[in-house]
């Protein structure tokens, strides 16, 4: 097997489907970091559900998603979960898996999933408090 590239390098030869309609929920240190670049949150975020925030989409494709160029604009300083993406966490197994929509998934490795799934634990429950508590960057 390959070992997985789209998630480290910033490029793709296809479309980024994993910049398509992005559903990417951000946690206040994401929005800070983004706002420091110079960047407005009110631009490049959005309020969904139970108090959680996400990357807007432009024209269905994620706000620092450059089309042209096949690049975030942001890559150096992308949300905590674009990092380990495409490495979700499946509350209902409650378990790290690999987001089935990823044309590159099958390329990720148990043992990079066993290396990063405790980071993306972490995001999760960082994610719940915040919105459970009012801290959400929306």
């Amino acid at each position: 097997m390959t070992p997985f590239i789209c998630n480290h390098d910033g490029s793709c030869e296809e479309v980024r489907f994993c910049c398509t309609e992005t559903e990417m929920t951000l946690t206040r240190e994401d929005v800070e970091r983004i706002e420091a670049l110079g960047y407005n949150r009110k631009d490049f975020m959005v309020r969904v559900n139970a108090g959680f925030c996400e990357l807007r989409n432009v024209n269905g494709i994620c706000f620092f998603y450059d089309p042209k160029t096949k690049l975030c604009r942001i890559y150096e300083n992308r949300p905590e979960g674009c990092k380990y993406y495409p490495i979700i966490y499946d509350a209902r197994k409650r378990k790290c898996i690999i987001d089935k929509d990823c044309p590159s998934g099958e390329t990720v490795s148990r043992e990079e999933i066993r290396k990063i799934c405790h980071k993306v634990r972490r995001l999760v429950e960082t994610l719940q408090w915040e919105a459970a508590h009012g801290e959400s960057p929306c």
